[in-house]
């Protein structure tokens, strides 16, 4: 159990970020860590934000997911666990619109799971992020409040399956050469996933095949199934796996 401190304001300012949590899949060698961040206030709160740093840029470990379901932001319109895998970096926020505010009280924050050879070298400490995305983090009015987290490790064996099926958004978006695709599968399932055209046309089957269940990744290098180098535009990639189907959209900039 570890102490540290977070920002919170009854007028936190934040524009929506333009890109999303990158996730990546568990490797069968990795080994898997999950951290629960228990928030606790003593007074109503209207928002909050906490920039972190989870490990050194060298160390071989991933946030591979995140979620609130189940911990005290999950009724929040606005909330969201960005983290960046190269720099190491993890930013969490939520911010009350037309819900109640957060009542005093303790509670997980944010459920957050880890995979990697360097697990074991997780070690959250606080960081000044000077420019992401226009997000102003908090207003001048701002107090420092406790928070804890607790971590549970587990073996890669039987790392935690998905809970339902998701597409994440790919990463990097826009990309100019490659992106990457993720996506989960909560069970062993026929997974289907392609590149569309803004004209609906098929560009690109990436995956068509027999999968088993948890977190996966598919590499698109901007080409089509005749290996040429597509044009610059809107492309959307789509997944159908079981009774699951779901569209994202990304832009290819040259």
């Amino acid at each position: 159990m570890k102490k540290v401190l977070i920002l919170a304001s009854a007028w936190l300012l934040l524009t929506v970020p333009v890109w999303a949590a990158n996730k990546l899949f568990i490797r069968s060698n990795d080994k898997a860590l999950q951290h629960s961040f228990e928030l606790a206030n003593d007074q109503e709160i209207a928002g909050l934000a906490v920039a972190l740093k989870f490990a050194n840029q060298e160390d071989d470990v991933n946030i591979v997911n995140t979620s609130f379901e189940g911990t005290r932001l999950e009724m929040l319109e606005l909330k969201e666990a960005i983290v960046d895998n190269v720099e190491k970096t993890l930013l969490i926020y939520g911010i009350v619109l037309e819900e109640d505010y957060l009542a005093p009280g303790e509670g997980a924050m944010v459920k957050l799971t880890f995979a990697g050879k360097d697990v074991d070298k997780v070690n959250f400490r606080t960081t000044t992020i000077a420019h992401q995305e226009g997000i102003t983090l908090v207003s001048p009015s701002a107090k420092e409040i406790p928070y804890e987290f607790n971590g549970e490790s587990r073996t890669a064996g039987s790392p935690n399956l998905p809970k339902s099926y998701s597409l994440f958004q790919n990463y990097p978006n826009p990309f100019n050469a490659s992106t990457q695709i993720h996506y989960a599968l909560p069970e062993n399932a026929q997974v289907k996933l392609e590149v569309i055209n803004i004209l609906g046309q098929k560009v690109r089957v990436l995956v068509d095949e027999y999968q088993t269940a948890g977190y996966k990744q598919v590499l698109w290098d901007g080409r089509n199934s005749k290996g040429d180098e597509v044009s610059s535009g809107v492309y959307f990639y789509r997944l159908v796996a079981d009774n699951y189907h779901k569209v994202n959209k990304m832009s290819l900039l040259k």
